[in-house]
């Protein structure tokens, strides 16, 4: 073949790739070359998106209801949207079945109840005897539990006098005693130091005048006893000389009875519910695994029982703070015409909670405990019933550490708000103080009831201030305010003192202070509580008209 013969067929053969590549004869011009020798790119999948909020369906965690914040407060993997928490302290195995359990702590609460009943009753009588006295008093501390549910006086009752009950076979009653809800229960054995010697936290209990807190209720029993066998107490008013009568108070303003109540309320309540059960390891697989014979794990158990100290009613989350306040209760967890005490009933802090929310509700910044604290236990329960929800007695369930992690934080914020409704029940007494002082009528009190109020406000706040030494949360604890420590707490303690002062200016019977003068004596006593309160505000975050006006 010659070489003008190749030629002609090579121009031939180009020609037609030519014709090909532009698709053949009267093909469109414009469709971009395709290379027979490389893959297609493959289509890709369209985007789901069911609920439109813009998380695609793979991801999203609540596919048929829109959640742009993907919020899953007990991170189980399904948001808050599809997925809400109770609005009750309601929660249930897979068989329906009630994981929740805190009898014990109701029946101290009963038992507290009760001893603050007894006080009241007391008489002021030269035939009182007072060792006798507070062996009565004491009944309802430390007696042998067996011997005193042997022969328990039925007490505790609803302000309505209504019907109640303490467990699921008694017959309602309108009285109840400790051990229909639990038997054997005791305040003594609870008492900080005294079921675990790290409860009194950093070894130390300051602030009042004994060397622990059971000696110091011991120490407040033996002088209201003596006090209930004292006639001769008086005081000097506008009015003239005024005996006391009143059994717990004594001549230098202290309320026994308040001092009592208050104190407990922290030594025991606000102490076992967040120095001990809300410090356990929830992780653990023995407080994984279900409790013997029980429908709850170990962990949940525990949970519940820092509920139980707290007091709130298992409805807590739906009634309003009114009704936490006063009557306390509502026939609305089994609506059956009876109050089941067991969880229908608010008792001890729970209620100041809804008091202090009460009490700023006017203002421009209104606290919200009551919704706070509750929201954060209900999450914090939550987490915990899902984490048994494969456990038996003998194989744990499981609480991943992310879940782990948001159940700390729960805590935190129930026991830190569980905490603010304490203090912020400090303040509001402080102002009582204040305002009973400015009641004063020059040297003297303008008459009984003005000295009463002032023991009682006074006595009321130093209880509670006594007892927020015993949280392990609280900001004198962990460096969570810059200038706010454990000594702080010990400047308001000592800034509130172990008695009040008196309209002589008088203070354990001294002139407070040292100062020149009566009225030099209050002004520096009204100053400091003015300087505890201010600690007390910068602690806690609280709003300044709040603190003013509680």
């Amino acid at each position: 073949m010659n070489s003008q013969r190749l030629f002609g067929l090579s121009l031939i053969f180009i020609s037609a790739l030519s014709l090909s590549a532009c698709g053949g004869g009267g093909g469109n011009n414009d469709e971009p070359f395709i290379n027979p020798m490389e893959p297609l790119d493959p289509v890709a999948p369209p985007v789901v998106d069911t609920d439109n909020d813009t998380i695609p369906d793979v991801t999203d965690n609540c596919v048929n209801d829109p959640n742009t914040d993907q919020a899953d407060a007990d991170v189980n993997g399904e948001g808050d949207v599809c997925d809400p928490m109770p609005t009750t302290y309601a929660f249930e195995n897979a068989n329906g079945a009630s994981t929740v359990s805190y009898t014990g702590q109701t029946a101290r609460q009963i038992l507290l109840s009760d001893l603050v009943t007894k006080l009241n009753s007391l008489e002021r009588s030269a035939d009182n005897v007072p060792a006798q006295v507070a062996n009565d008093l004491n009944f309802y501390i430390c007696l042998d539990a067996d011997i005193r549910d042997a022969d328990y006086p039925p007490t505790f009752k609803l302000s309505d006098d209504g019907l109640m009950i303490g467990n699921s076979t008694m017959e309602a009653n309108d009285r109840l005693v400790p051990a229909d809800v639990s038997s054997g229960k005791r305040i003594c054995n609870k008492i900080a130091g005294e079921d675990k010697a790290d409860h009194i936290l950093g070894g130390e209990f300051f602030g009042g005048t004994a060397a622990t807190p059971l000696l110091q209720i011991n120490e407040w029993v033996a002088l209201v006893a003596e006090e209930s066998a004292d006639t001769t107490d008086t005081i000097s008013t506008a009015t003239g000389t005024a005996n006391i009568g009143t059994p717990s108070i004594s001549e230098d303003g202290r309320n026994y009875r308040q001092l009592l109540q208050k104190f407990i309320l922290g030594a025991l309540t606000f102490s076992q519910g967040t120095a001990d059960y809300w410090s356990i390891d929830y992780g653990s697989d023995s407080n994984l695994t279900l409790a013997e014979g029980k429908t709850y794990s170990e962990g949940a158990h525990d949970y519940d029982e820092s509920v139980g100290y707290f007091g709130m009613s298992r409805a807590y989350g739906i009634m309003s703070d009114a009704e936490i306040k006063d009557p306390g209760y509502a026939d609305n967890i089994v609506v059956d015409g009876l109050i089941d005490v067991r969880s229908e009933y608010n008792f001890g802090n729970s209620q100041n909670c809804a008091k202090r929310d009460l009490g700023s509700a006017d203002n421009a910044n209104p606290t919200n405990f009551t919704g706070e604290v509750v929201n954060a236990i209900i999450i914090g329960r939550q987490i915990l019933n899902n984490a048994q929800a494969d456990a038996t007695e003998t194989s744990p369930g499981s609480l991943s550490p992310d879940a782990a992690a948001a159940l700390a934080v729960q805590i935190e914020i129930a026991a830190l708000t569980w905490e603010k409704c304490i203090a912020a029940t400090v303040v509001h007494y402080i102002n009582d103080v204040q305002g009973d002082m400015a009641n004063f009528v020059g040297d003297e009190f303008a008459d009984l009831d003005n000295f009463k109020d002032l023991a009682k406000h006074w006595s009321e706040g130093a209880g509670f201030a006594l007892g927020l030494q015993f949280s392990p949360f609280s900001p004198f604890r962990d460096a969570s305010v810059p200038g706010i420590d454990v000594n702080s707490l010990k400047t308001i303690l000592q800034l509130l003192g172990t008695a009040p002062v008196l309209a002589d200016g008088t203070q354990n019977g001294l002139l407070f202070n040292g100062a020149s003068s009566p009225a030099a004596a209050r002004d520096d006593y009204l100053a400091n509580l003015n300087q505890a309160r201010d600690i007390l505000q910068k602690a806690y975050g609280f709003d300044a008209t709040n603190v003013a006006n509680w």
